[in-house]
């Protein structure tokens, strides 16, 4: 497959664009990606990572390496083909019709940041690839998930 800026995809990586504001230290915002058939809004950096994990399960790229670890019972693996990511999506989104985000008055950083975020692997139960803050054309690489966040605070904080 061929790079297509349009679709968000290439033959090396996922694409998932954010666009991202800090609401009383609470990252908010939304994803955009070729298998949303709308942008989807998220009320939490771990909405946010939720959402982009089963992205990558849904359509089994980039895959898996290793289980996540549970309390409990495991979970079956679900099949990618079995998955219907845009149920997942509309279920989530149902979700959070019911929750009433902070009102906007009460906001402390109206800064919006928008990211191109590119993960290739998931190797060692963390993310590889690399995001790009389209505001200042810069691109940096993360080797996990910790260091994903990191880039994205320290983007919202400058």
């Amino acid at each position: 497959m061929s790079t297509n800026e349009n679709k968000h995809v290439t033959a090396t990586s996922v694409k998932i664009q954010a666009v991202v504001k800090q609401n009383n230290g609470n990252i908010q915002g939304e994803l955009s990606c070729i298998y949303f058939e709308e942008p989807f809004k998220f009320l939490s950096l771990m909405d946010m990572i939720e959402i982009m994990e089963t992205t990558f399960d849904a359509k089994g790229f980039p895959e898996k390496h290793m289980l996540p670890r549970t309390f409990g019972e495991p979970k079956p693996r679900i099949r990618k083909h079995e998955m219907d990511l845009q149920a997942h999506v509309k279920e989530k989104s149902e979700k959070q019709e019911n929750i009433k985000p902070e009102a906007e008055e009460t906001q402390i950083s109206d800064k919006t940041c928008t990211f191109d975020i590119s993960v290739r692997f998931r190797h060692n139960a963390e993310w590889q690839g690399n995001i790009h803050w389209l505001e200042k054309n810069v691109t940096k690489q993360f080797s996990g998930i910790v260091e994903f966040i990191k880039l994205i605070d320290t983007a919202l904080a400058e």
